[in-house]
């Protein structure tokens, strides 16, 4: 079970450190590919401060496997909405993306931090999302959400 969890948290960790690779974007897209990393790297960090909790004892695997759980599917949206918006897609095309991503997004802003019972580590996860969030209102502003 350990090294499958392992296996999973590296897999998180790999799809946001692809978000925030130094890609090549059009010059009209700097902005949103700026955003897009600030939001994969709030990712990254509540996933270690809750994996920290965790390995501290503060809050209960099965507390952390929920948040990760949403998390990955935060990242996965994610990944797929930085794919486009570096390959510069029109805003009509990004908006589907956008979409999903800001559903997954939510759930794990509400649900996520909702399922973590410890008060430090809910405040610690819910203010690193919170700024996330600001990168998530530019990209969403850029194709009219």
């Amino acid at each position: 079970m350990e090294l499958r969890k392992r296996n999973f948290q590296a897999g998180v960790v790999l799809l946001c450190v692809l978000l925030m690779a130094g890609i090549s974007c059009p010059s009209g897209t700097k902005n949103l590919a700026t955003a897009s990393d600030a939001v994969s790297k709030g990712l990254v960090n509540a996933d270690t401060a809750a994996n920290q909790a965790m390995t501290s004892g503060l809050i209960t695997e099965a507390e952390y496997t929920q948040f990760h759980a949403l998390l990955v599917k935060t990242a996965q949206a994610g990944l797929a909405l930085d794919a486009g918006i570096r390959a510069n897609e029109s805003a009509a095309t990004l908006s589907t993306k956008v979409n999903s991503f800001l559903d997954t997004f939510k759930a794990l802003s509400q649900d996520g931090v909702a399922g973590i019972k410890n008060p430090q580590t809910q405040l610690a996860v819910s203010t690193i999302l919170t700024g996330a969030e600001t990168s998530v209102a530019i990209i969403a502003a850029a194709v009219g959400k």
